[in-house]
């Protein structure tokens, strides 16, 4: 019985033995061990890579390749000074604002990790803009002063001007040397991107009350200096008013009539003026109409309109209208009226 016990015993170490001997065979790879010699590495980075005029900046700092980094003392430097405020133990980052177009400014830091390393960065950067402006191809009577708005189908002009420094220097970029990349409602326009591009056109197909927005970033070829603005453009609806037309120039004059009260005997000339149509008025069709009738004027002129009212006319109320469309766009159109009262 004991013989038999010792044989089992002996088998039973042998069949164990190989896995014994394989698991004694794995060793964790070099690669996997930590270096303690490794020495930390700084790098900073900006946020934005460009600033405007009075706009905020952040540096950050990038420390890797030691251990304990996070309990590092960093000292933190803006064109020379030293940053008491900013600096102290685990301040990473600093922030800043920029000021006027041109500004040259120098961000330095210096930092004592656990381990005893002195590390020390810097990074320059200059205060940069441009100018972005707009037109748009809708028309508007010559006296209008204000901003000719879009209308959908409507095409808009946009011109960039920049005035964008080498990051740290005075030394203005050229225009022509710069990349300018467009975007429509968030959406890249590739084909009108790209080195020299500072004009760009494009057409509105947002409908009337909505807003079409239009950024552009501006960068050079190393991607140092890079800027963006986005600019809203909103989108109008054709609109036309009715005025008193002066009887020698035919010309409109006073402000746009709603509500009109005229004597019997009388004789009155209307003078409609369309705004923010894609068309010169005499592209268009216009209609002039006394409570729904249409009547027939002037075809060499038909934004003019006259009423005679005769002497045995009674005291009555009345509308006119005008209405006025684009024949190739049934969105593009508008409409106006005057009550009038004969008295």
């Amino acid at each position: 019985m004991k013989k038999l016990i010792k044989i089992i015993i002996l088998l039973l170490a042998i069949s164990y033995l190989p896995y014994a001997v394989v698991l004694a065979q794995f060793e964790l790879p070099t690669s996997q061990l930590p270096d303690l010699n490794l020495k930390p590495t700084l790098s900073l980075s900006v946020d934005p890579t460009t600033p405007l005029p009075d706009f905020p900046v952040v540096v950050a700092t990038n420390l890797s390749g030691a251990l304990g980094v996070n309990n590092s003392v960093y000292t933190w430097f803006l064109n020379g000074k030293k940053q008491s405020e900013s600096s102290g133990l685990n301040k990473n980052t600093f922030s800043f604002t920029a000021g006027e177009l041109g500004g040259v400014y120098t961000v330095g830091v210096s930092i004592v990790t656990p381990g005893g390393d002195n590390l020390s960065d810097s990074i320059s950067l200059t205060a940069s803009d441009f100018d972005l402006t707009w037109s748009a191809n809708a028309q508007a009577p010559a006296r209008y002063r204000g901003k000719i708005l879009p209308t959908q189908n409507s095409t808009v002009f946009l011109s960039a001007l920049p005035f964008v420094y080498r990051p740290g220097t005075k030394s203005l970029i050229a225009s022509n040397g710069l990349i300018y990349n467009w975007s429509v409602n968030d959406k890249l326009d590739i084909s009108n991107s790209g080195v020299g591009k500072f004009n760009f056109n494009f057409r509105i197909n947002n409908f009337a009350g909505d807003i079409a927005s239009v950024g552009l970033e501006i960068r050079n070829e190393e991607k140092t200096v890079s800027l963006r603005k986005t600019i809203e453009i909103p989108v109008a609806r054709p609109q036309t008013f009715i005025y008193l037309a002066d009887r020698k120039t035919g010309l409109p004059y006073g402000a746009a009539i709603k509500n009109l009260i005229t004597g019997i005997n009388n004789s009155l000339e209307f003078f409609a003026e369309s705004y923010f149509f894609n068309f010169t008025s005499d592209k268009l069709k216009w209609q002039w109409l006394v409570n729904n009738n249409e009547i027939f004027g002037e075809t060499e002129k038909p934004w003019l309109a006259a009423l005679n009212i005769p002497s045995n006319a009674k005291s009555i109320s009345t509308q006119i209208q005008v209405k006025v469309k684009n024949l190739d766009n049934d969105i593009e159109s508008a409409r106006s009226a005057i009550n009038l009262e004969i008295k």
